[in-house]
Formats: C-alpha cells, structure tokens, sequence
C-alpha cells in the first residue's frame, strides 16, 4: 500500500453552522483549495485508485460529527479533483471568463472518504491518502 500524509496550517470551519459573511468564507475556501492543488502539484506521481482519503481537523475545540464532515467540504471536492482531472467541469461567463465548477469528482466510488479530528493546540488539519493496491 502506498501513503501520502500532509499536514497543513488551515483553518477548518462547520459550514453547518457558519453565520459570517460570503466574502470571508469564500476567501477561505478559495485558500484551502489553492493550498490542496499546489500539493498535488508537487506530488511527482499520480494517485493510484482505489484509494482511502483520512481528513483530520487539528483544533483545541471538538465538532460535532456532522459538522466536522462539512468543514471539509470544499477540501473534499479539490482533493477529488486532483485525483481524478477529467471529471473537472468549467462554463464561460459572460465576460468571458472560465469559471470551473466544483464538486463533480467527490461522488467516485474509488475513494472511500473518512473524517476524524482531534484536539490540537494549533489549528490546522491532516490529509492521509492510502492507495488500496489489488493483489
């Protein structure tokens, strides 16, 4: 089985819950998934399917359950994305610019997705790709 592990200094919030405005969030999500496509950049290799992702939330406070699935929303539909290109969507506004269209990815029965969290003095998170490799 091959292993890629990642940690990463990014902020995690309950989608669930969130009251702030759509600015901040967007900020942070468009951050997140900046963060998740320069690390797949990097990785010298492709991701063999299929595949286990582990999304950890490294915070001092705990979520709940739920809301610890949907602070990893946008992360989910980045990594997706990275790992399979050719599910990638984009339309064209009418300004003319190509706007992609996330979260088309994330629904591929190769990845089997699994979230935990656990208490951190610093906020941050852990992403665990494990290639699950047919003998």
């Amino acid at each position: 089985m091959e292993k890629i592990m990642w940690e990463l200094p990014l902020k995690t919030v309950s989608e669930a819950n969130s009251s702030e405005h759509w600015t901040i969030s967007s900020r942070r999500h468009r951050q997140q998934q900046f963060f998740i496509r320069a690390l797949f950049h990097a990785l010298d290799k492709e991701v063999a399917t299929p595949c286990t992702v582990t999304m950890t939330r490294l915070s001092p406070r705990l979520l709940d359950s739920d809301n610890n699935v949907s602070a990893f929303k946008f992360l989910r539909d980045e990594i997706s994305e990275c790992i399979f290109p050719e599910k990638k969507k984009s339309y064209m506004t009418k300004e003319g610019k190509l706007r992609s269209i996330k979260g088309r990815a994330d629904s591929d029965p190769r990845i089997t997705w699994k979230y935990s969290q656990e208490k951190s003095k610093t906020l941050g998170i852990r992403i665990e790709i494990e290639s699950i490799l047919s003998e």
